[in-house]
């Protein structure tokens, strides 16, 4: 008989805007949709994503609230254990490697369904904690029965830390937004319009961007939008105004949309250190906006695999960044016949459904090896 993932449990700190919980939270309203139990289970149901959950998923919030702290994903895990006990899942979802501290807690539930894991960004940073990282990965490669890499990269780098892992690639899906189309009434003002999107957090590397843009401006006139908030936005306005990039810079913090952006800019601009599956790239791309980033992502190197879709610059010399971001300008927009077999897999139902048909191939090699651990264990 099939093994089938009629529950499935998906475990969040809160309900933060960052990505993991998003693309969660929409793979969801698929699974439901195809018939099956979604629940959330959370340390608080507070955020600025909880009222995009689709009513038919439950969420059910930790009894006292356990909200973010230093400590606190050491102690989220040993609290939903027995939330998790009562719920009785098929499948307990991790979405990202932010919640990836909970696997050791959560593998000793007894009788849990199976625990599966996204590897949302490199699973080892670099620096001297490195080896710390990859000896404890390596500790507990068994606490979980399976583990989703974001991009063909980040499962290359999980296998050469233990074989031991089952390990797939499942990429992230992309939701699109607006009519792509319709056409594009661009404003030709002389400047390259450049647009930068993400939290104002040291892994974006705000202040990379600021100096790119003051670069491409020696080169030729310019402007940079950048979206997003962040606990350092104020600060990176400040920088700009110092700068003396105010009016060259815009910053109109977070925005629901990034389409009325994309449809009239010249270039994306992605300045981050590492990122797992930038989707904003394959929004770029969609909107025929060619992109030019940092190395900053294996799921890039997957995605723009032809030139026309931009630049992955290997320096973070600002005016490596900028020299690449002229170039793209020049050429202009990517065409819809050369985006399409760039971005067709990352469509938001095939990648749902591919965690789907993942979730019951996990389930059902656990039921296969479920046997053989009982018959090593006998007398």
């Amino acid at each position: 008989m099939q093994a089938e993932a009629r529950h499935i449990l998906i475990c969040f700190h809160d309900f933060n805007r960052g990505g993991t919980e998003r693309i969660a939270i929409g793979m969801a309203k698929r699974w439901v949709d195809q018939g099956r139990r979604v629940t959330i289970l959370c340390g608080m149901g507070v955020g600025g994503v909880r009222d995009t959950v689709d009513p038919r998923v439950e969420v059910v919030e930790l009894d006292p609230p356990l909200p973010r702290s230093l400590t606190s994903r050491l102690r989220l895990g040993p609290a939903m254990a027995p939330y998790i006990e009562r719920l009785a899942p098929d499948v307990i979802f991790l979405p990202g490697n932010f919640h990836f501290p909970l696997a050791p807690s959560l593998s000793r539930i007894h009788g849990r369904g199976a625990l599966v894991a996204k590897i949302s960004n490199p699973a080892v940073p670099s620096g001297i904690f490195a080896p710390v990282v990859r000896g404890l990965l390596r500790r507990y490669r068994h606490t979980v029965d399976g583990l989703a890499a974001m991009n063909s990269g980040l499962e290359r780098e999980i296998r050469a830390i233990s074989p031991d892992f089952n390990v797939s690639t499942l990429y992230d899906p992309v939701y699109l937004h607006g009519d792509l189309d319709t056409p594009v009434e661009r404003v030709d003002d002389g400047r390259c319009h450049i647009v930068w999107a993400g939290r104002f957090e040291p892994q974006k590397d705000a202040g990379l961007a600021l100096r790119t843009i003051a670069a491409l401006n020696e080169r030729t006139p310019a402007h940079l939008t950048m979206l997003g908030d962040g606990k350092e936005f104020d600060a990176f306005r400040a920088q700009a105004e110092r700068l003396g990039l105010a009016d060259i810079v815009a910053m109109p913090g977070y925005v629901p949309e990034i389409d009325p952006w994309l449809r009239g800019a010249d270039a994306l601009l992605v300045t981050s250190h590492f990122e797992g599956g930038p989707a904003v790239a394959v929004e770029a791309l969609a909107h025929g906006v060619p992109v030019v980033s940092t190395d900053c992502s294996h799921f890039l190197h997957d995605v723009m695999a032809r030139p026309e879709a931009g630049r992955i610059v290997a320096s973070r010399d600002p005016h490596a960044l900028a020299e690449a971001l002229l170039a793209v300008c020049r050429v202009g927009r990517v065409a819809p016949d050369v985006v399409q077999p760039l971005i067709a897999h990352l469509r938001p139902d095939a990648c749902a459904d591919a965690y789907l048909a993942w979730f019951e191939a996990v389930l059902a090699q656990r039921s296969a090896f479920a046997p053989l651990q009982r018959d090593a264990g006998s007398p």
